[in-house]
């Protein structure tokens, strides 16, 4: 158990050993994958898709749950998934997207190649079924069609990066 993380290093309590002793592994070794936290034998994945206004919701959590499914049928990821993925609601409204979320749990570690698989599967079931995702738009309104290029131009040229010399 580690019972500290001071400055440099970190101080580690032996449990096995009757009277606590106190144990400081070198500084090299709590750096990268030196110490790690063990105390779990599951990570609690959590997935936020940004979806349209005018998307079905019902629809859209249908298809992540049949994702959780068809992940968890994978003889890949069988093994990395404690609980499939699914869908537990709106998180947030915003200004142009639904926020909705969904979680997974799996093995430690394993997390990251699984969230990856499940993006691309669900990009992929939202475009076959109709469910937008969502993204920034800015709409122009003024006087006469060389007004609304002009401001519709301006507004690229300032949100467009300098083009590389």
């Amino acid at each position: 158990m580690v019972d500290r993380f001071p400055g440099r290093g970190a101080k580690r309590r032996d449990r096995l050993v009757q009277h606590r002793l106190l144990w400081r592994p070198p500084q090299r070794q709590t750096g990268k994958g030196g110490i790690e936290n063990q105390s779990r034998d599951w990570v609690i994945d959590k997935i936020t898709v940004g979806i349209t206004y005018d998307s079905d919701l019902e629809k859209a959590r249908k298809l992540i749950k049949q994702i959780g499914l068809d992940l968890q049928k994978d003889p890949e990821f069988t093994p990395l998934i404690l609980q499939p993925l699914k869908m537990q609601g709106v998180e947030k409204l915003g200004d142009y997207a639904v926020q909705i979320r969904a979680k997974m749990m799996t093995v430690p570690g394993e997390q990251f190649v699984i969230r990856r698989k499940a993006y691309a599967m669900i990009k992929k079931a939202f475009d076959e079924n109709g469910v937008k995702f969502a993204f920034p738009t800015v709409q122009v309104a003024g006087e006469g069609e060389a007004a609304n290029a002009a401001v519709a131009q301006r507004t690229l040229e300032l949100t467009q990066p300098p083009a590389a010399a």
